[in-house]
């Protein structure tokens, strides 16, 4: 890939992108706090910006002037009196020691004991014993380094958190995706961003997210604690709003977090109380197994008959079927057992060498036909090639920001429901030349751009062409069907190869390798191909001398 060299400032551009979108569209949301920092921003000449955005990206809030060398910056003094002015920075301010020490490295802080007379008693101290020992003297060590350097404190971080969320919609991402993209790494597709579309539709809902990331940010430290910290804790969480499906899947993902954090100090009765206040998999089947363990099996089989009432999950379905029929013949209650299903398997002996498993079984099995090692590649890279559009269409809540490689939903079940009739729509096609018209189509002018489904390396044209040619139409719906109804588990799982026979059809190969097994994600896929007819294997690998 050819070397792109980027403007000095780069960075600034792309923090006014940001900031600009997000007070375009969000204005009517925005805090004055936030409005002021936009305006403040705003009101500075370049060099300033650009000093402020160059702070604002490193860690901390406070910065030695002798540490900051930006040659795009004709002055940082005057860049930094200009922000100071505009309340966006604080020059020398008032500190206490301990958030000073820090700022200097261990070489200036024995210099300071030279000072002092004190290094024979210091020298032979580590960094952290060193600090505490010199802010025992805090007020004289104070004085001495608020005096050893100019210090700038930046100001606004908050608001700019705000705008990051608006923006990004979590506060996972940064502007490090304007770089990807710039240096040509990464590219998106362009779909619509009206204000009418977007996540954040109130100021309320705002704030439950920053309350949701806040807590978030405290999980590695409270995970440790007792059970009571992690139910007071969990307390402490937003509340859920059942029109905002996002923040509820967060909230969900760190409820059950917690939850078993709970199973594991054996506080099951607060562990179910907080499965319960979950709607995502596996809560229902964690409840199941809480009751088993309590000696409630009655309960366990009623978690188990409602799972099978309405699934959220095939393998939520799978879980159901097979623990209520453990636990039923266990306490002598009826319950059906769940059909089990042999797969067709050869076992084969080959020769090791350099090449992974696949690698060879597609060499040995390529005496049958053409054999790509696909993996779930193919399914999944034609299903994206065939509703592409669908996939960055306009739905309320799925994009926020123009570097998705995917809409917010797209691993949930609102996913297919939200596009149901576009979906419906599309299917239809399956049977006529417009499906593979359409899949070529974007195959050809959409190559390279980010698409979830699509992973462009493992696609080729001769691949294309031949699944197109000997996949019957039927089949491609049954196996894009099940994919879109759960993409989070099913876009996983599809068999290593595809072997195309010379004359006609096809067969879905799983290769495993010596003491490899099907994993639950495969085995059900290998029970869909059973139940729909679909040519399927496993080819089982022996390593030996074939010499």
């Amino acid at each position: 890939m050819k070397a792109v060299d980027l403007p000095p400032d780069y960075y600034l551009s792309n923090f006014l992108s940001l900031v600009n979108f997000v007070a375009d569209r969000y204005t009517s949301l925005l805090s004055p706090g936030e409005k002021t920092f936009y305006d403040s921003f705003q009101s500075v000449d370049p060099d300033a910006q650009k000093l402020y955005v160059r702070l604002l990206s490193r860690k901390g809030q406070l910065f030695r002037r002798s540490k900051l060398s930006y040659s795009e910056i004709d002055s940082i003094e005057t860049a930094a009196q200009i922000l100071a002015g505009a309340g966006l920075l604080d020059i020398d301010p008032v500190v206490e020691p301990a958030v000073l020490v820090p700022l200097f490295s261990k070489a200036e802080l024995l210099a300071l004991c030279v000072e002092r007379g004190e290094l024979k008693t210091f020298r032979t101290l580590g960094r952290g014993a060193l600090e505490k020992a010199l802010l025992v003297q805090a007020e004289s060590v104070g004085l001495r380094l608020s005096g050893a350097d100019t210090v700038y404190r930046i100001n606004g971080e908050e608001a700019f958190t705000t705008f990051k969320l608006c923006y990004f919609g979590n506060l996972r991402q940064d502007l490090t995706d304007y770089v990807l993209r710039d240096l040509g790494l990464q590219t998106y597709e362009r779909y619509s961003l009206e204000q009418r579309h977007l996540l954040f539709q109130s100021r309320a809902q705002i704030e439950r997210h920053l309350q949701y990331y806040r807590c978030a940010e405290q999980l590695d430290t409270v995970i440790g604690a007792d059970a009571d910290t992690l139910v007071d804790f969990h307390a402490g969480l937003p509340a859920k709003d059942r029109a905002d499906k996002t923040l509820s899947r967060r909230l969900d993902r760190l409820t059950l977090t917690l939850a078993r954090q709970l199973e594991r100090l054996d506080a099951l009765d607060q562990a179910d109380m907080l499965y319960r206040a979950c709607e995502r998999p596996p809560a229902r089947e964690r409840r199941a197994r809480l009751a088993a363990k309590q000696g409630r099996p009655a309960a366990a089989l009623a978690f188990c008959r409602d799972i099978l009432a309405a699934p959220r999950s095939e393998e939520e379905l799978t879980f159901a079927g097979a623990f209520g029929y453990r636990i039923a013949r266990r306490h002598g209650d009826d319950w059906p057992q769940p059909p089990a299903y042999q797969v067709p398997t050869k076992t084969v002996v080959l020769a090791a060498g350099p090449a992974s498993v696949e690698w060879a079984a597609a060499e040995y099995l390529a005496a049958e036909g053409r054999c790509f090692y696909v993996e779930n590649t193919l399914f999944n890279g034609v299903l994206g090639l065939f509703i592409w559009d669908i996939v960055f269409a306009p739905v309320a809540g799925a994009f926020f920001n123009p570097f998705q490689t995917a809409p917010g939903d797209f691993y949930e079940p609102d996913f297919h429901i939200a596009r149901a009739e576009l979906l419906q729509a599309r299917f239809e096609q399956l049977s006529g030349p417009a499906f593979t018209d359409t899949v070529k189509r974007n195959f050809r002018h959409k190559r390279g751009i980010a698409n979830p489904l699509v992973a462009w390396q493992y696609l080729s044209e001769e691949l294309i062409d031949l699944a197109l040619t000997r996949i019957p139409a039927a089949h491609w719906e049954k196996i894009f069907r099940r994919q879109l109804a759960e993409l989070r588990n099913n876009r996983a799982g599809l068999p290593d190869l595809v072997l195309f026979p010379p004359d006609s059809g096809y067969e879905l190969v799983e290769v495993k390798g010596p003491g490899d097994r099907l994993q639950k994600n495969q085995l059900r896929w290998m029970c869909f191909f059973a139940e729909h007819n679909i040519a399927h294997r496993v080819l089982a690998v022996e390593w030996g001398d074939c010499a």
